[in-house]
């Protein structure tokens, strides 16, 4: 009898053992494809995965993949000397920057992806061009207010676009001490909302999914050495970006002093491009329309220049092309862009530096 307790008690000892065992032991998930590769293959599969990410307006590597193949973002704004220094300056992909009345100039930042964007501002009000700018690119417009002839584009061809003036999307910095008009800005997190909330459609047209070619290699244009360039929209608006060898970025200058954004760092591109185009004045105040259908330019990259042709065409919906001296397409070197649309009445006055 006590040899069989025994014999008993042997067995619920291995059961309650081997029940213990069970618990600690669970039998592990089925590992992802990615989790049960070497490290090494991991990161390799990853860097891979970044470098096919690129980004349409840079060339560069590691946009989000849920920004892939989407439509770009393109921001109204100020650039009168109290909006200085601009929230956000060099964040955008590409700066275009194009005159308005009174000879001062405004700009449009472009995105390609709204999670990237930071506070950015004094956002402003729309013109004509602009709508029409976004309309090349199959952009989503975002301003805060509009003249009255961007109003009736805006409206009668039906342009995707997110106003401040809805109100829910924009906030003012009043730590700045100036009219409220300058004061305006917004961010990704807000503009990601709005997109959500409108139902904004994202999927990029595909004749606009490659406007912009980029170099594979460093590509140096062949007309010239560029150390830098100056040139003018007006009386007050009058630029020089200077080329820094050490890191082949062009450092932008307004009036002989740095070009900040809000904190003290200087605004730096790849790619600098003068692009002109005729202007006049078309109504009392002093509103401007630019004839967008294309014209003569210079290109500037990688310490060098090129003299290029650009076109848009007559319809608003015609997308914006680069011509290099060979009349082929245009190659910008991987990187930020700075465009400027300068009147071409003000084409005497640019100045390759280092030629």
């Amino acid at each position: 009898m006590l040899k069989l307790k025994r014999t008993l008690a042997f067995i619920l000892f291995l059961a309650l053992a081997w029940g213990l065992v069970a618990c600690d032991n669970k039998i592990p998930e089925e590992p992802s494809q990615t989790q049960s590769l070497p490290p090494s293959t991991q990161a390799a599969t990853q860097a891979t995965t970044q470098a096919t990410n690129l980004n349409p307006l840079t060339g560069l590597p590691g946009l989000p993949a849920e920004a892939l193949a989407q439509r770009p973002l393109m921001v109204v704004v100020e650039n009168s000397p109290k909006a200085r220094p601009q929230w956000g300056l060099c964040s955008p992909d590409i700066i275009m920057e194009c005159i308005v009345e009174g000879g001062i100039s405004r700009m449009l930042w472009l995105y390609a992806d709204s999670s990237s964007i930071p506070k950015i501002g004094p956002v402003r009000s729309a013109r004509h061009d602009f709508v029409e700018m976004a309309e090349g690119l199959d952009a989503i417009f975002i301003h805060w207010g509009w003249s009255e002839p961007a109003k009736q584009a805006i409206k009668e061809r039906k342009v995707d676009h997110i106003n401040g003036l809805d109100g829910k999307y924009f906030y003012r910095d009043n730590s700045r001490k100036t009219a409220m008009e300058h004061r305006g800005y917004t961010d990704g997190q807000s503009i990601s909302r709005a997109l959500a909330d409108k139902n904004l459609q994202r999927p990029i047209k595909s004749q606009y999914a490659n406007l912009f070619a980029f170099a594979g290699q460093a590509y140096t244009p062949g007309d010239g050495e560029a150390r830098g360039v100056h040139f003018e929209f007006s009386q007050s608006y009058k630029y020089e970006f200077k080329y820094k060898a050490d890191d082949k970025l062009y450092y932008n200058h307004l009036n002989n002093k740095p070009v900040t954004q809000d904190g003290g760092q200087q605004m730096a591109v790849s790619n600098v491009l003068v692009l002109y185009c005729p202007t006049k004045v078309i109504d009392s105040q002093g509103r401007v329309d630019m004839d967008l259908s294309g014209g003569e330019g210079v290109f500037l990259s990688h310490g060098a220049y090129e003299n290029i042709r650009w076109e848009k065409g007559n319809n608003p919906s015609d997308t914006l092309r680069l011509f290099d001296s060979a009349g082929a397409g245009l190659k910008l070197n991987p990187g930020k862009s700075y465009m400027a649309f300068v009147p071409v009445a003000q084409k005497g006055k640019t100045r390759v530096l280092g030629e």
